[in-house]
C-alpha cells in the first residue's frame, strides 16, 4: 500500500478520493476498513502543497540517549534496550502514530536490526523427520570448525527443558533417547562468531535417528489401534456445549441440512521473521528483545527454563513486524535466553523463511460436521456440530481451542437446541497455535456456509434468514446464558443491507447481459461472532510518573506489533492528563520498568490495559494539581495543568513549574509515580457458568466477486 500510494502521489500529487481508491485497489488488508489508509494518503497529498517535507517531530520524533547511540540502537517508541537510564521517545503530534515516522522512514530498529558490540549468532539444528527417536547427537565436528563458539543441547538447559504452561508437552531441545514429532523439531543451538560460521556448525552436527511411523492427519487418530504421537494418547483436549433439546428441535424442523467442511494449516506470514536478541543487561539480568504478546508472562517462563529467580530475567518487546498471533510462540525467546545465559555475550537468533514455514505455529485445521434445521418460515431450530481439530505435534495453547470452537459454532443466532462438541487431536503435522481470531474462523466458515445452503432450501434471502434469527439484547445465547452487553448483530446486518442489495442488482444485470459468456458475478454474505472476554488475571496495572525534571512518563505493558496500541495509550494518557501528547513519554512492554499488563490478545488491550493507563493518568493529574494548589495557595479547581507548569486559570503568569512540583513531592515524601488499575472483579462478578466473560464482538461481511 505504501508503494502504491507513493506511485500515485508521484504521478498525481493532488488525487481525488476516487483516484486514491483506484490506486490502492488490489492491495488487500484484513485488519481495516481502509478508512484510515485513505485518509493517510489524503493527508500526505495535503502536505505536498507545503514547501519541504513535514518535520519528523510532527510524526513522533525520536529521542536518543548517548549510550544507546553508541550501541547503534534506535530507541523508537520508548523501548529501553540495553542502555541504562531513561530512553523513552518523545510522543509526537496528537495526530501521529506512536513511532510512526520511525517505521515508515526505516529508522525503527527491529530485533534483527539491533547491533551490539561482540554480537554472536545462533542457528538451530532441526529434525528433518516427521517422527523419530533421537538416538545420538554428535557435536564434535561442529565444535572443531573455525568460528563456532559452542553447541548447546538439552543437557545444557539449567532449569526445566520444557515450555510447560505455554505448551505443556513441548521440549526446548530434544534430549537423546527422546522423540521428535514434527519436521523442524529443535535438537541443538550452534553459536558462532558470524551467521555463516553458525550455519556451517549446524550442518556439521550429526544426529542419529530411529525413524518412527508418522501421520500428519487425524482421521483415525482416536481409534484404539491408532499411532500414538504422545504417551498419554492423541487427544489433547475436548469441550462441549449443550442447551435445550436438540433432538426435539431438529424433529420439529421442516427443513434440515447437513454439511462437512475442512480447513488447512495456514501460516501467519508476518513480514518480520521470528528473531530475538539476547544479552546480559547492566543489572546482570539475562535479557531477551523479541516480538511477543506478553513480556511478563514470557519472563516467568524463561526464569523456570534457566533456573533463575524471575528478577534475574528481563524481556523487552521491540517494534515488531507483524504477529497475527504467531509471536505468541515462546520457543524463540527461550532458545535465545539459553544462548545468552551460557555465552554471557550478545547473541542473535533469526529464523530463515523456511524455518518460519516448518517450525512456527500455524492455524489449526478443522474437520467440521454439522446439521441445522429450520421451520418453513425460516426460524432456526436445532444445531448439531462436531469439530475434530488437528493441533499438530505439540500443544502450544491448543488445549484451549475446543472451547473457542464450540463457542463460535453457535454464532449470534437464536437456537431451540444445541449440541456442539470439539476435540483437539495430536498429529505429526506442524504445531498449531494462536492465530488471529483464535479458533473461530474455521467453525464460522462451516456454519455460515451451511446457513446459506439452508436459505437456498427455504428459497429465502440469506440476509433475511440471518435477520429473522439474530439474537436480540438480553436473549439467551446458544451457549445457554445471555451475553453481558449488546451484541449489535442486527444493527450490523441492517447496516450492510443497502450495499448488499446494490451488489445483488449489479450481479443480476451482469449475469443477464453476459448470458452464455464465461464470466459470472456472485454476491456472498456472512456473519460472525467472536468471544473476546476472558478472566485471566483479574487486575491490569499501569503507572504514570512525574520526573524530577518535570517530565511525565507513562509506563504500560502491552505488545505493539502493528495494531497501534502504543498510540492508543499515549492518547488515553494525554486525554486524562489534559495535556498534548507531545508533553508525555511512553515506556511500554519492558519487564524491568513496567507492571504486568497481561497477555496482548482477545481484542482487549485498549479497554484492559488502557483503562489502567487512564486511571494512572487521572491519579497523577490530581496529585500534581493538589500539590501545586498548596504551593500557589489556590484551590485545585482554579489551576490549569500545562506541559511544563501548573498555572492559575485567571492569570497564567502565576505558575509553578512541574519540576518544582516534583521536588515538593520528593521533599514531603509523597510518591511521584502512581499506579492505575483496571479491575475486572468489580465490573464482571463471576456468576456465569463459563470460564470466561460472555462478551462478544459481532460482524457482517459482504463481497461481490
Amino acid at each position: 500500500m505504501l508503494l502504491a500510494a507513493k506511485a500515485l502521489l508521484d504521478h498525481d500529487p493532488h488525487p481525488t478520493r476516487a483516484g486514491i481508491i483506484a490506486a490502492l485497489d488490489g492491495n488487500l488488508c484484513r485488519c481495516t476498513g481502509y478508512v484510515k489508509i485513505i485518509e493517510a494518503v489524503e493527508l500526505a497529498a495535503s502536505w505536498a502543497l507545503k514547501p519541504g517535507r513535514p518535520e519528523a517531530t510532527a510524526l513522533g520524533a525520536e529521542e536518543r540517549t548517548g549510550d544507546a547511540q553508541e550501541a547503534g540502537i534506535s530507541v523508537a517508541s520508548a523501548h529501553s534496550y540495553p542502555a541504562p537510564g531513561p530512553t523513552a521517545a518523545v510522543v509526537g503530534g496528537d495526530l501521529a502514530c506512536q513511532g510512526g515516522w520511525e517505521r515508515v522512514s526505516g529508522e525503527a530498529r527491529y530485533a534483527e536490526d539491533i547491533k551490539l558490540p561482540g554480537l554472536h549468532y545462533a542457528v538451530v539444528v532441526r529434525s528433518p523427520h516427521f517422527h523419530a527417536r533421537l538416538l545420538a547427537l554428535d557435536t564434535r565436528r561442529a565444535l572443531a570448525l573455525p568460528g563456532v563458539v559452542m553447541v548447546l543441547t538439552a543437557e545444557h538447559v539449567p532449569g526445566e527443558n520444557s515450555l510447560a504452561g505455554y505448551s505443556q508437552d513441548e521440549h526446548l531441545l530434544a534430549a537423546t533417547g527422546k522423540t521428535v514429532r514434527m519436521i523442524g523439531d529443535p535438537l541443538a543451538l550452534v553459536i558462532g562468531l558470524s551467521p555463516e560460521a553458525a550455519a556451517a556448525g549446524a550442518r556439521a552436527v550429526e544426529p542419529t535417528f530411529e525413524l518412527l511411523p508418522h501421520d500428519t492427519g487425524i482421521e483415525r487418530s482416536l481409534d484404539p489401534d491408532a499411532l500414538q504421537i504422545h504417551g498419554g494418547g492423541n487427544l489433547l483436549a475436548a469441550d462441549a456445549v449443550r442447551s435445550g433439546d436438540v433432538e426435539a428441535a431438529l424433529g420439529q424442523s421442516d427443513v434440515t441440512v447437513e454439511g462437512h467442511y475442512q480447513t488447512s494449516f495456514p501460516a501467519h506470514m508476518a513480514l518480520e521473521r521470528e528473531a530475538a536478541l539476547g544479552y546480559t543487561d547492566e543489572a546482570g539480568r539475562v535479557t531477551v528483545v523479541c516480538g511477543n504478546h506478553e513480556p511478563h508472562w514470557d519472563c516467568a517462563h524463561l526464569a523456570v527454563i534457566l533456573g533463575l529467580p524471575e528478577e534475574r530475567v528481563r524481556v523487552i518487546t521491540p517494534p515488531t513486524g507483524g504477529s497475527f498471533g504467531g509471536k505468541h510462540d515462546l520457543w524463540p525467546l527461550a532458545a535465545t535466553a539459553l544462548a545468552a545465559y551460557h555465552l554471557r555475550r550478545p547473541v542473535r537468533l533469526a529464523y530463515t523463511r523456511r524455518e518460519v514455514m516448518e517450525a512456527t505455529p500455524k492455524r489449526h485445521p478443522y474437520d467440521c460436521r454439522a446439521t441445522i434445521g429450520a421451520t418453513a418460515g425460516g426460524q432456526l431450530t436445532g444445531l448439531r456440530f462436531e469439530a475434530r481439530i488437528n493441533t499438530g505435534a505439540y500443544d502450544s495453547a491448543g488445549r484451549f481451542i475446543p472451547n473457542y470452537a464450540v463457542t463460535a459454532s453457535v454464532g449470534p443466532y437464536r437456537w431451540l437446541g444445541v449440541d456442539a462438541k470439539a476435540s483437539a487431536i495430536y498429529s505429526n503435522g506442524p504445531k498449531a497455535g494462536q492465530f488471529r481470531g483464535f479458533g473461530a474462523p474455521q467453525p464460522v466458515f462451516a456454519m455460515e456456509c451451511l446457513l446459506d445452503e439452508l436459505a437456498q432450501r427455504l428459497n429465502l434471502d440469506p440476509l433475511e434468514l440471518r435477520l429473522r434469527n439474530a439474537l436480540a439484547e438480553g436473549e439467551v445465547t446458544g451457549l445457554g446464558f445471555p451475553a453481558v452487553e449488546t451484541l449489535g448483530y442486527r444493527e450490523a446486518l441492517e447496516a450492510i443491507r443497502p450495499d448488499y442489495q446494490a451488489m445483488l442488482a449489479r450481479a443480476a444485470e451482469f449475469n443477464t447481459t453476459e448470458q452464455g459468456g464465461r464470466r459470472r458475478r456472485g454476491v456472498g454474505l456472512a456473519g460472525m461472532w467472536y468471544r473476546f472476554g476472558k478472566y485471566g488475571r483479574p487486575l491490569s496495572q499501569a503507572m504514570a510518573e512525574l520526573g524530577l525534571d518535570g517530565t511525565i512518563t507513562i509506563y504500560s505493558s502491552s505488545a505493539d506489533y502493528g495494531q497501534g496500541i502504543e498510540t492508543v495509550f499515549s492518547q488515553l494518557a494525554a486525554e486524562n492528563l489534559r495535556l498534548p501528547r507531545s508533553a508525555l513519554r511512553l515506556v511500554n512492554a519492558d519487564t524491568a520498568r513496567t507492571l504486568d499488563g497481561d497477555v496482548t490478545g482477545a481484542s482487549r488491550s485498549t479497554y484492559w490495559v488502557g483503562g489502567a493507563v487512564a486511571d494512572a493518568s487521572r491519579r497523577l493529574r490530581a496529585t500534581i494539581l493538589a500539590t501545586a494548589a498548596e504551593m500557589l495557595d489556590r484551590p485545585p479547581d482554579g489551576l490549569v495543568l500545562l506541559p511544563e507548569a501548573v498555572a492559575l486559570a485567571e492569570d497564567p503568569r502565576a505558575r509553578v513549574s512541574l519540576a518544582a512540583v516534583a521536588a515538593e513531592l520528593e521533599r514531603v515524601g509523597q510518591p511521584r509515580c502512581l499506579t492505575g488499575e483496571q479491575d475486572l472483579r468489580a465490573q464482571f462478578p463471576r456468576r456465569y457458568p463459563a470460564s470466561y466473560l460472555p462478551m462478544f464482538v459481532t460482524g457482517v461481511q459482504v463481497a461481490e466477486v
